[in-house]
């Protein structure tokens, strides 16, 4: 019974990140059709990418490894 309920939420998260995917691009291709700055993350640096196409680096994402080991099983709890 729990395989059928997994397989249900990988569908639905699949059409979730196909949706987002989706708005991403129309709200890039919107932003440049208006001629507005459209900023990204690309391999860990922040651009800004001009109207005229032309790109600028603004910094660097702070990419911390995590030191939590997961086994299965285990019960995580949120705060």
């Amino acid at each position: 019974m729990k395989n059928r309920i997994f397989r249900k939420d990988v569908a639905q998260t699949n059409l979730l990140v196909k949706v987002g995917k989706t708005c991403g691009k129309n709200a890039v291709r919107r932003s440049k059709a208006m001629d507005l700055v459209v900023t990204y993350i690309e391999k860990g640096v922040v651009y800004e990418e001009l109207p005229n196409g032309s790109k600028i680096k603004i910094g660097l994402v702070d990419r911390n490894p995590t030191k939590l080991s997961l086994k299965k099983g285990m019960v995580l709890h949120g705060k």
